[in-house]
């Protein structure tokens, strides 16, 4: 994932990456949720 832009202080850098980590946590438990579905089929 690329984050294009300027932060203006170090606590907005780590909001920023902090929901960059959420979000990618959240594709993860997806995929993993989609894949443990279909091997019950």
């Amino acid at each position: 994932m690329l984050v294009v832009g300027t932060v203006s202080s170090n606590e907005e850098e780590r909001e920023v990456r902090f929901i960059a980590e959420i979000f990618l946590i959240g594709e993860r438990i997806r995929y993993l949720a989609r894949q443990q579905n279909n091997n019950k089929k």
